[in-house]
């Protein structure tokens, strides 16, 4: 209680109202005109009772599937019209608009409580026809019974023979990832070792080289000059 005033907490807000908290925070800044959220130091939302007014009209026109915009332009009338000075052509273009917003809203709720109802008639008369099928008599229930168990053996029979045939897809796709393995393993070594005499054969044609430039080497110094 703040000035004699109470204020709630965004939790508070979301639980009273059923609102998500960042649905909350989204609307905050969708509409700004008509929700100014005060803080505190810390930063944490209080809302008002004006403001938890506000939001339950912003609800029931989302909930209408009315646009942002025109959400904005109902709640700045509806706040406008309470303001002194309103002209009375003014008013009663405001007074029709909320007029037809709440024809819109109470057949809104006429068509969702008619659906309810025939929804409740629909499963009280699937109920009646089930109790009258139970109540036909017990030979033709036993007679289907029996026909959905014959029905369930013999599918659980086919299941028993896919599930064998998959078993077997199952162990010779092992099988050929196994052969194919091996085979690139086999490719592997074969490579390593062309590899491994690749490298020997170079070092032993680099040693033939060797001694033939030292020979050179050699050579050229023995019949180099001495002018000393």
């Amino acid at each position: 209680m703040v000035n004699g005033q109470k204020k709630y907490t965004i939790k508070e807000v979301s639980k009273s109202l059923k609102i998500p908290v960042g649905k909350l925070r989204e609307w905050e800044d969708l509409f700004p005109n008509a929700l100014y959220v005060q803080r505190t130091k810390t930063g944490a939302r209080l809302y008002k009772d004006y403001e938890i007014e506000t939001l339950k009209k912003i609800k029931i026109l989302k909930d209408h599937n009315i646009s942002e915009e025109n959400v904005n332009f109902i709640i700045d009338v509806n706040t406008e019209i309470k303001q002194e000075g309103q002209s009375d052509q003014s008013r009663e273009y405001v007074e029709m608009l909320l007029s037809l917003q709440n024809e819109t809203t109470e057949t809104m709720q006429n068509l969702t409580d008619s659906f309810v109802r025939l929804k409740e008639e629909f499963i009280q008369d699937i109920k009646e026809e089930l109790k009258t099928e139970m109540n036909v008599g017990h030979s033709k229930t036993t007679s289907l019974i029996q026909s959905y168990s014959n029905m369930i053996i013999d599918t659980a029979d086919n299941t028993q023979e896919e599930l064998i045939r998959i078993r077997q897809d199952f162990y010779r796709e092992e099988e050929e990832k196994l052969f194919i393995q091996q085979k690139l393993e086999e490719r592997e070594e074969q490579f390593q070792e062309f590899i491994l005499s690749f490298r020997e054969s170079a070092a032993a044609k680099q040693k033939q080289r060797f001694p033939n430039w030292l020979k050179i080497f050699k050579t050229k110094k023995d019949s180099s000059i001495d002018f000393s």
